[in-house]
């Protein structure tokens, strides 16, 4: 193991530590995507996912040692007391369809509810995340110059490493466009690439009836911004309608409240912080979930709540491993 990977190990497991050391006695977990490495490669980087037969055996883990509640709980859990037992909440972002097809058989089978942060953009498309898009056309691109508009990563280099370096420089820039330059951003690549928008990702985000059918099975479903943008980074301006939007639509698509958000990417810190947080709360949600590995405190800013990433390899097995030796 390398300098560099034995620093940001001892750095997470000191993350991890001061998380489950706190007095609050609760932590939050962030998932995205369960199912086969190969699989998953077609619409999202596979270290964003865990396998379902590790899925499984983190359920049942969880299950054995700890409380495992919902966000509507969690009041409760925090006030508590710093003697109860750690209570761990499960959560899901943006709302690859795998959740339903198979976190969710998992999560019954254990009798265990968790959180799905949908994107409600791709629930109308029917084409998939455009991080999705993104990833699937970043193989497929030439090398060399694409147009794009200002301020874009405008040309593709030819090996793998820098590559994958321009993918994430990309994913930075549209992340922080409204959906109308990022769309063309899109089209300008599919383009480029000769792949027509949307190829082989028709399966890859939830269906309407699957979102239904996950919240009658007793999941809680939240909202996760419209276009998953970087509220941090977007014009304050178009934050309301991304994130009020989104709780519309889910309203509109369950008959039901929607009472929880998460922010894309970090979130609700950042240059416009500030203004993602106030979105949220003239939305009228109860609590916003961010992507901040910081301790959660017993009296939280319910806008601003920490979570803990689960990925694959490493950085799964040491937070599990942290885990295992949390009373």
């Amino acid at each position: 193991m390398g300098l560099r990977r034995i620093y940001a190990a001892f750095r997470r497991r000191s993350i991890y530590r001061r998380a489950l050391a706190s007095p609050a006695r609760v932590v939050v977990l962030r998932y995205h995507a369960v199912g086969a490495p190969g699989e998953i490669a077609r619409y999202l980087d596979p270290g964003l996912s865990v396998t379902p037969e590790r899925f499984r055996e983190q359920v049942r883990f969880l299950v054995s040692r700890f409380v495992v509640g919902s966000p509507d709980e969690l009041p409760a859990l925090l006030g508590r007391g710093p003697s109860a037992p750690l209570a761990v909440l499960l959560t899901f972002d943006d709302g690859y369809r795998d959740n339903h097809d198979v976190a969710l058989p998992i999560l019954r089978e254990e009798g265990v509810s968790a959180a799905f942060f949908v994107t409600t953009g791709p629930l109308e498309t029917r084409r998939g995340l455009w991080i999705s898009e993104l990833w699937r056309l970043a193989a497929a691109l030439p090398a060399g110059p694409v147009e794009l508009p200002a301020g874009a990563p405008c040309e593709v280099p030819a090996g793998a490493a820098e590559r994958r370096a321009w993918r994430r420089a990309m994913t930075a820039w549209l992340s922080a466009a409204d959906a109308g330059t990022r769309e063309a951003a899109l089209d300008a690549l599919s383009a480029r690439a000769g792949r027509p928008r949307g190829e082989g990702l028709a399966d890859s985000f939830l269906l309407p009836g699957q979102v239904r059918a996950m919240h009658h099975a007793g999941m809680t479903i939240g909202a996760h911004t419209r276009t998953h943008p970087h509220l941090d980074r977007l014009d304050p301006a178009l934050h309301l309608e991304e994130v009020a939007g989104a709780r519309r639509d889910l309203e509109a698509l369950l008959g039901a409240p929607v009472r929880h958000f998460a922010y894309p990417n970090p979130g609700g810190g950042g240059p416009v912080g500030g203004a993602a947080r106030a979105a949220a709360e003239r939305a009228g949600f109860s609590s916003a979930f961010t992507s901040i590995p910081d301790p959660m405190r017993t009296a939280p800013d319910a806008l601003r709540l920490p979570r803990l990433g689960v990925y694959a390899g490493d950085q799964e097995r040491l937070l599990f491993d942290v885990l295992g030796a949390a009373r």
